[in-house]
């Protein structure tokens, strides 16, 4: 699949090693400061790269795993996580040979999860990186 455009049913996002259980929708963003230069001698903004920040999220359908599965984090495991303030690996990937995986040290920033009444109850949770994150390419 390499060189093909990516398939949304396979990019998933893995906490600690483990895929968020039945997501529906994962993001990854980043956003660098740019610093400005002002001088006399120019005309117009001239900037410079500054810092950056990023994060992933993802939304899922509220379930609890099954008990024989180690391979998933579900919504308990989310909030324990939350709660404890726990810095957590994830990965943002499709697991296909030549597709990039971003792979970076985050914290759990929020949790939300909905239920109408005529519907299955909704998570979404967002991840805010802590320092950088590095790019690989899946082997």
């Amino acid at each position: 699949m390499a060189g093909n455009t990516y398939a949304g049913k396979n990019l998933r996002i893995r906490v600690d090693g483990k895929t968020v259980f039945h997501a529906t929708e994962c993001s990854f963003t980043t956003s660098r400061n740019m610093e400005s230069i002002a001088s006399k001698d120019t005309n117009g903004e001239q900037v410079t790269p500054g810092n950056y920040t990023w994060g992933v999220s993802t939304n899922y359908l509220v379930a609890n795993i099954p008990s024989a599965s180690t391979t998933q984090i579900a919504t308990k495991e989310l909030l324990d996580t939350y709660q404890a303030g726990s810095e957590v690996e994830v990965q943002f990937t499709t697991d296909i040979a030549g597709d990039v995986i971003i792979t970076g040290n985050t914290f759990i920033e929020g949790l939300n999860m909905t239920a109408g009444t005529n519907g299955v109850a909704t998570g979404d949770a967002s991840f805010k990186g802590n320092g950088d994150f590095v790019t690989t390419v899946a082997v």
